[in-house]
């Protein structure tokens, strides 16, 4: 998560109406502008903590058919092609321009979901406990990423709109495969708001990531690299 101070200190000033960048008054405390968010993320990046009880998957990265998690209070052996399709979901991400910082101001989480006819046929009456591993060994799975979380359009110091950052916005609902298929840029909502999953899917589950100067696992771009910790997220069915 991002740090609180961070966060505080980019309300404190919006409810103070002013800028940190000399914008006008009167801001909507939890939307920034593209430039705050790239200094927030900047401190992220270099002195914000990280995810507390990651997923430990390095061994991943050599080689490693599955890893281990503990679920529900009890060890479990999931596969390695989770993590690295993941890793190729934020890289196709970033590299679409669909969002441009990993961490919660911008694109931090996922949701899980499976087919419907999956679903109902193999999955719905397990226990709760069981579902979350046993989904997470299907290669139909998709995870349903949301992005410009935080962005405010258009940019109150100069009430325009930037194209490009218009199209980050745009591109903010993002389905990512995990039977090796690129990832798909959802049409935008009409409000600019996250849209749910596909009607052919089930919701269950999903998982947040963050870089920070800690993190493992690496996201390799053309010209540069990031790092991410992954964290799964229990909960129900049926959300994106």
């Amino acid at each position: 998560m991002l740090p609180a101070a961070v966060i505080f200190m980019f309300m404190t000033l919006n409810f103070a109406n002013v800028s940190p960048l000399g914008a006008q008054p009167h801001h909507n405390p939890w939307h920034f502008t593209a430039k705050e968010i790239e200094i927030a993320y900047r401190y992220q990046q270099n002195y914000g903590k990280g995810l507390k009880q990651p997923l430990r998957a390095a061994n991943c990265l050599f080689g490693a058919s599955d890893f281990s998690a503990m679920l529900y209070g009890k060890e479990q052996r999931l596969p390695c092609w989770f993590i690295k399709h993941t890793l190729r979901h934020l890289k196709e991400i970033l590299q679409a321009g669909a969002a441009r910082y990993l961490f919660p101001l911008d694109l931090n989480h996922a949701h899980l979901a499976i087919p419907k006819t999956s679903w109902f046929d193999k999955y719905s009456k397990l226990p709760s406990s069981a579902i979350l591993p046993a989904i997470m060994k299907d290669r139909q799975l998709v995870a349903l990423y949301h992005s410009a979380e935080h962005l405010k359009i258009p940019d109150p110091s100069s009430g325009k709109v930037n194209p490009a950052v218009r199209q980050w916005r745009e591109k903010r609902n993002i389905l990512g495969f995990y039977d090796g298929r690129p990832i798909e840029i959802l049409p935008p909502h009409p409000d600019g708001a996250g849209v749910s999953v596909p009607d052919r899917y089930w919701g269950y589950g999903g998982f947040e990531f963050l870089t920070s100067v800690g993190s493992g696992l690496p996201v390799i771009l053309e010209d540069s690299a990031v790092a991410v910790d992954i964290r799964l997220e229990l909960g129900g069915d049926g959300f994106p």
